[in-house]
């Protein structure tokens, strides 16, 4: 390059759009060259000859060579805003819709000729299959054996029949899941394919099945509520009248008959039966009132209570108590209070009439967030599978209701042991809700 000349600046997108835009409006001038150049040469042929001969030939030499430049032109420039568009934007959808499939949770294949041309990570991940690894693979083999012809007759028709609700996939490695497809029929690279989407029901199916379970267990937690409640009234009832009443009519004939009688010694025999009776009497009384609350939880706090219905239960079964009861350092929610003792008295009940153990281990402390209570005994234990009592799941609820949690674990010969966490407060129930779900 000469010294003192600037190099040319490269040419930029900006600068071949704006030769664009000039060919725009020099391709309409073109055209109307050629229009007057055809005029030119028609006026030329009829004029005489010697009359301006040289002006008219320039100029429909002139017009004939801009029409034909413009003819090129026309043929060899390309539709600028169809081109341009095309260029430009279809690698831009293409990126655009690889990056939406490759976000989409469920998973996404192309077919042609039954076999997966394109699958996104989902699933590869779905199907067991490293990346790039589901290209190339037969839809026959994503599809349980026993399961194929009614799977692949679906997938070619699938307006033709109502698609179930869940179909079988099979895995890499084998194993099942059940999955929701849908299926629609387009085009690939100028061939008919199959887009197929796989939703792995396993998880919504497993929730479903927990629900379920969940559903059962309150409805069987709902009325053996009710026939607690009404075994309770009942044994009331009948204490209330077979013993109290007994002992209250006993303590009336008494005092009857100390009014008749004018002997001393026999008046003070009838008043000593009387006082004998309404000792009685107020002992079963207390023992009624301790079944339906015990007034050590209102008056010495849930301590007090732990402490006095563990010996008083267990010493009368034959059983060792070994008690670790710490001080709290605040005293908890009434209701808290309440779901904690009785927590722990349906755990010692369950290991007298169930456990045949030897000893229990009872602990109750400060867990900083609020009280641990565990109970443990070197009982029979059993397997958790086959738990069939509702003594746990009213447990449960009665930990979770308070906004706390309940674990327990047992082993058959090994004893169990059961573990819950309380708040010291009340919760919400949408605390309570978030507990039983952790």
């Amino acid at each position: 390059m000469p010294t003192g000349q600037s190099r040319p600046k490269p040419r930029t997108e900006a600068d071949r759009r704006l030769d664009v835009t000039a060919l725009r409006w020099q391709l309409p001038a073109l055209h109307a060259g050629l229009v007057l150049g055809a005029w030119g040469l028609v006026a030329l042929w009829n004029r005489p000859v010697g009359v301006m001969p040289a002006f008219w030939v320039a100029t429909a030499t002139a017009l004939a060579g801009s029409a034909l430049m413009a003819v090129w032109l026309h043929r060899r420039l390309p539709r600028c805003d169809d081109a341009s568009a095309t260029v430009g934007s279809a690698p831009a959808a293409g990126r655009e819709l690889r990056e939406l499939m490759r976000l989409l949770p469920d998973g996404v294949l192309l077919l042609v000729d039954d076999r997966v041309a394109f699958a996104n990570p989902a699933g590869e991940a779905m199907f067991g299959y490293a990346p790039e690894g589901l290209t190339g693979v037969a839809v026959s083999d994503l599809v349980p054996e026993q399961d194929r012809d009614a799977v692949e007759s679906w997938r070619r028709a699938p307006d033709a029949c109502e698609p179930p609700p869940t179909l079988p996939m099979r895995r890499r490695d084998g194993s099942v899941f059940r999955a929701a497809l849908t299926v629609a029929q387009t085009r690939h690279e100028q061939r008919p394919c199959t887009l197929l989407v796989v939703r792995d029901l396993t998880d919504a199916e497993r929730m479903r099945d927990e629900l379920a379970a969940g559903n059962r267990e309150l409805q069987a937690l709902a009325v053996r509520v009710l026939t607690l409640q009404e075994d309770e009234r009942r044994a009331i009832s009948r204490e209330l009248h077979d013993d109290i009443g007994q002992s209250v009519t006993a303590m009336k004939m008494a005092a009857g008959s100390a009014l008749d009688e004018d002997d001393a010694q026999r008046r003070r025999d009838d008043l000593e039966d009387i006082l004998m009776l309404a000792d009685a009497t107020l002992e079963r009384l207390r023992d009624i009132s301790i079944l339906l609350r015990p007034p050590q939880l209102d008056a010495l706090g849930l301590e007090a209570a732990l402490r006095w219905h563990a010996e008083r239960l267990l010493r009368n079964a034959g059983i060792e108590a070994a008690l670790d009861i710490h001080p709290l350092p605040q005293r908890p929610d009434p209701g808290v209070e309440q779901a904690c003792f009785r927590i722990a008295q349906e755990a010692l009940t369950n290991v007298v009439r169930h456990a045949r153990a030897g000893r229990v281990q009872l602990t109750l402390r400060d867990a900083g967030d609020g009280l641990d209570l565990s109970v443990h005994d070197d009982g029979r234990g059993f397997a958790p599978e086959a738990a069939r009592g509702l003594g746990l799941v009213i447990m449960r609820e009665r930990a979770h209701g308070a906004g706390g949690r309940l674990e327990v674990s047992a082993t058959p010969g090994s004893g169990t042991r059961l573990d819950a966490w309380l708040p010291y407060a009340p919760a919400t129930v949408e605390a309570a809700a978030a507990a039983g779900r952790g």
